[in-house]
């Protein structure tokens, strides 16, 4: 029985070479291969700064806190979230004291519908959080127009979006901030990993001290002293030990940003055969329209495709046998591993939110009837195919 994971690390031998040249080095914190890493990982989406850190759950967290200080939010005050996302995007609001406050999704693109958007927002509210999950970008434009109005901010969760764009402009560069995923079953993948993406200098700078225990960004790199006058030695030493925030350790290795380095050089190849792989499966299951809702390419969008997310039809959920809980297991059950559509509604850790389902008919669908699967750059014709027929032989 073959084994089709979620996702698949791209180990190339510049993957290889550059980790190497890590140890051979000795340097292992932040250093030039970090460097590097932020400096294309900008580019890539448009943007003048780039930081790394430990996870896109710490780039998330990183900028809310960030946020908070500048703005002087209170607790209690309202952040507008999808109600279809990976629960980080939930926890981090919650973790620096704000609330948040969900909004139903388009149902096929999974992202936040900014039609609803307006009646959600009150005089509390303080940012949007729109969500481009499994690489489908957000109406950015529409949210935009929204933020602007009512003197929102936008920090965009791309941690599922690596290099998408929405009317030619990247993700990562709509809002003050964007948060990305470089963890194993992603894009890019490092094993663990987080990326910032702005194009605010203080808020950069605000940032990166955060991300290292709220340190003065006078010292954050051990090269930051090796060349400068006696003045500014005498500066940078007094530095070291002095911290303007209360910050996190969310630091990571020149291991991990080696690797981003040489995936980000063979991105265009993993992008295609990620690309190539959803087209065939779009194509081998077309036929069954009537039984599955398959990802569609939203107008002037540029996907990435992390994973591929189907919803069960009402038209299949009405025969008792096609339920989701026995589409998960028999796909399980032949070796494809799957996933449920990022559920925030249900969650044990969330009982106490009382969300408001009555308000998020969608979400709520796409609780009960939707998951996802792979479709990364190690699978090859014979895996798509195999794919293809388990699900083919589920609803014959």
């Amino acid at each position: 029985m073959k084994q089709i994971s979620l996702g698949s690390v791209y180990i190339s031998a510049k993957t290889k070479q550059y980790v190497m040249q890590v140890l051979q080095t000795k340097r292992l914190s932040y250093g030039p291969f970090s460097q590097r890493f932020e400096k294309k990982f900008s580019q890539l989406h448009d943007c003048q700064y780039g930081l790394i850190c430990s996870s896109g759950t710490a780039a998330l967290h990183t900028i809310l806190a960030a946020l908070k200080i500048r703005h002087q939010w209170k607790e209690g005050d309202e952040i507008l979230v999808p109600a279809i996302t990976f629960v980080a995007t939930v926890n981090v609001v919650l973790q620096i004291g704000l609330v948040p406050i969900l909004v139903d999704v388009e149902p096929h693109s999974f992202t936040i519908n900014s039609e609803l958007l307006v009646d959600k927002i009150t005089k509390k509210t303080r940012a949007i959080i729109p969500v481009h999950p499994f690489g489908k970008p957000a109406a950015m434009k529409e949210i935009t127009e929204i933020a602007l109005q009512h003197k929102l901010v936008i920090i965009e969760d791309c941690c599922e979006a690596l290099a998408a764009s929405v009317h030619g402009k990247k993700v990562g560069s709509w809002g003050v901030a964007g948060a990305f995923s470089t963890y194993s079953a992603h894009l890019l993948a490092t094993g663990v990993g987080g990326v910032i993406t702005t194009n605010d200098g203080q808020l950069n700078d605000l940032m990166r001290s955060l991300i290292n225990h709220g340190r003065s960004t006078n010292y954050i790199s051990i090269d930051d002293d090796d060349v400068v006058s006696s003045s500014q030695l005498s500066t940078l030493v007094q530095s070291r030990f002095r911290f303007n925030h209360v910050g996190f350790s969310y630091r990571l290795s020149e291991f991990e940003a080696a690797v981003g380095v040489s995936q980000l050089e063979a991105l265009n190849q993993i992008l295609k055969k990620r690309q190539k792989n959803t087209q065939f499966l779009l194509a081998a299951l077309s036929d069954l329209h009537n039984c599955l809702q398959l990802p569609q390419q939203e107008k002037d969008q540029a996907s990435t495709l992390l994973a591929f997310p189907v919803v069960l039809t009402k038209q299949a959920l009405a025969n008792r046998s096609w339920q989701l809980n026995n589409f998960m297991l028999h796909l399980e059950s032949n070796g494809i591993e799957t996933r449920q559509l990022l559920p925030i509604l249900g969650q044990p850790a969330y009982r106490e939110l009382k969300f408001e389902q009555d308000t998020l008919p969608v979400a709520m669908h796409c609780n009960s009837a939707g998951c996802y699967f792979g479709i990364h750059q190690a699978l090859s014709l014979a895996d798509l195919k195999y794919v293809s027929n388990i699900i083919h032989n589920f609803f014959t």
